[in-house]
């Protein structure tokens, strides 16, 4: 349903005539939807409180899909942890099939499965072993509970920015440099609808309650600029090598492959991007949608795909390791390695305090 909704969205401007029928349909529906996502953030909002010791930073945006929130989250974390902190994460969980809340201790040897726990997750503990985790639908419980039990110095919250209930030392909004298009073309523009018409959960006004707002790009663009009077803090995307069981290969190795990616993202199109701006060569491309959860035909479909585009090993990232079968797939599987960097470190150091 994610992967068709994008399909529709994406497909403004265009020739694909199959989409217009949806696209009448999204609009009718988007102000009900609005009606009803206002009510719920004013709730949230009136049911403001603190009831816990850490201090509570929450990475999210006003925008649907996929924005750099964990490898973002990864980077705040494992500077968190050098400083002697203890981090706990907080997470929904997305992809999951259970719907048990799920506390993990700092350094867990425990085995948890994706269904139990989601794919980001599960990858975000490979990373870092040493955080905490707190997985539930509802966060403001989950960061309770996780306050009880873990004592964190510091609470990090996956996509808490409509979480209007929780009061939090550092509010930080994603953003896109689509939104800081001044003459956006009239398919973008389009783009920034409001959900589900469009790509926006909120309205860009919302923007304005954020404490600092980040921007994600692969360029070192440091101009500063503000966004409804918030200042906004440059990020670089980073493509940091290609690694096969956990080590990074070398720049010749890397030269040598010729992959077929496929991914399970919501930003498959920035993820393109960046590959070919590292000069990557990939045979051939499929997204399988936002957290998506893998079969054994769609592994059957790739090893048809890829011996069809002649590639001889598979890319993917390292939200959608996770999810393959134990056994593996019928060539090797690389995994794209990716962090993001501040473009002006001290102004980074200054907002959380590190200086």
């Amino acid at each position: 349903m994610n992967k068709f909704w994008e399909v529709v969205v994406n497909s403004q401007g265009t020739n694909r005539f199959y989409c217009f029928p949806f696209l009448l349909l999204f609009r009718i529906l988007t102000p009900i939807y609005q009606y009803f996502s206002r009510k719920n953030l004013l709730n949230r909002k009136n049911r403001c409180s603190r009831e816990w010791k850490a201090k509570v930073i929450s990475i999210g945006n006003i925008t649907v899909g996929g924005s750099g929130k964990t490898p973002l989250i990864l980077r705040l974390a494992k500077r968190f942890i050098s400083m002697g902190k203890k981090v706990v994460i907080v997470h929904s969980g997305y992809g999951r099939t259970s719907k048990e809340d799920v506390i993990i201790p700092y350094n867990s040897k425990d085995e948890y499965t994706v269904n139990s726990i989601g794919d980001e997750t599960a990858m975000m503990r490979v990373k870092l072993p040493q955080a905490g985790f707190a997985i539930g639908r509802d966060k403001k419980n989950i960061l309770k509970r996780a306050d009880r039990e873990l004592a964190p110095d510091v609470v990090l919250i996956d996509d808490g920015y409509q979480r209007l209930d929780i009061e939090k030392d550092i509010d930080i909004a994603l953003i896109s440099p689509e939104i800081l298009e001044t003459n956006p073309d009239s398919r973008q523009k389009k783009r920034l609808r409001l959900f589900p018409s469009g790509i926006l959960r909120e309205p860009m006004k919302a923007l304005s309650r954020a404490d600092a707002l980040f921007l994600f790009d692969f360029k070192e663009n440091a101009n500063e600029k503000e966004v409804f009077g918030k200042r906004v803090y440059h990020w670089r995307l980073a493509f940091e090598g290609i690694s096969q069981n956990g080590k990074v290969i070398s720049d010749d190795e890397r030269e040598k492959i010729r992959p077929y990616l496929f991914t399970g993202i919501g930003s498959f199109d920035r993820m393109q991007a960046m590959i070919e701006n590292y000069e990557i060569t990939v045979m051939g491309a499929h997204n399988f949608g936002d957290h998506y959860s893998y079969n054994k035909l769609d592994f059957e479909m790739l090893r048809d795909l890829r011996i069809e585009s002649k590639a001889d090993s598979y890319l993917t990232t390292a939200k959608d390791l996770v999810k393959l079968p134990s056994e593996g797939l019928d060539k090797p599987v690389y995994c794209l390695e990716l962090g993001v960097h501040p473009v002006d470190e001290g102004s980074i150091n200054r907002l959380f305090g590190w200086e």
